[in-house]
């Protein structure tokens, strides 16, 4: 009888423990699915997203500025489906729109688009940010140089098999007398 209560007693310690493991399991398992899931509906983004996503705006200005590969290295920083300023979209509509900026002193010896003042914050689909634009035309011949334009890009990020591009790329220029809409920045955590 001794035996049988001692085979019981073992039956049950292990059928307990293994009770708790499974118990410990699921809720190991269980918080770690709810931490993914917050982090992917917050948007959460690493140290390398953001240098990636800083060095796609640098790209741009490099792009647009020396009309590099006949504006298809500007067209390659957009998604396939991205659009620049509500309107120009697809690869070739990109290029050409590239092109065509400062066509007469575009190429690898101009450079006058420069942007500042990055920022960059997560959302669900990817990522959004702002920067400020000053264009300097440099003066030649005796010509002094000046600021041809400046604004605000405010843009939506998304993270491609070919890594970040833009979705989308709105410019708001400077004018004299009329604000430009207010940049959609979350507050600072």
């Amino acid at each position: 009888m001794k035996d049988i209560m001692r085979k019981a007693s073992w039956v049950t310690k292990t059928a307990m423990a293994a009770a708790v493991v499974s118990a410990v399991a699921a809720l190991v398992s269980t918080a770690a699915s709810v931490a993914w899931a917050q982090q992917k509906d917050s948007g959460t983004l690493t140290a390398a997203d953001y240098i990636e996503i800083q060095q796609l705006a640098v790209r741009y200005a490099y792009a647009v500025d020396t009309h590099a590969d006949n504006g298809y290295a500007y067209a390659d920083l957009f998604a396939p489906d991205g659009v620049f300023g509500g309107k120009t979209q697809g690869r070739e509509a990109l290029a050409k729109l590239a092109m065509s900026t400062q066509a007469d002193r575009g190429g690898p010896d101009y450079t006058r688009h420069f942007l500042t003042n990055v920022i960059i914050y997560p959302t669900p689909d990817g990522a959004r940010g702002s920067q400020y634009l000053v264009a300097i035309d440099v003066g030649e011949g005796g010509k002094p140089s000046s600021i041809i334009h400046g604004g605000r890009y405010d843009d939506v990020y998304v993270k491609t098999p070919d890594g970040w591009r833009f979705k989308t790329r709105q410019l708001y220029p400077n004018k004299i007398g009329v604000p430009p809409p207010t940049a959609k920045i979350p507050p600072a955590r």
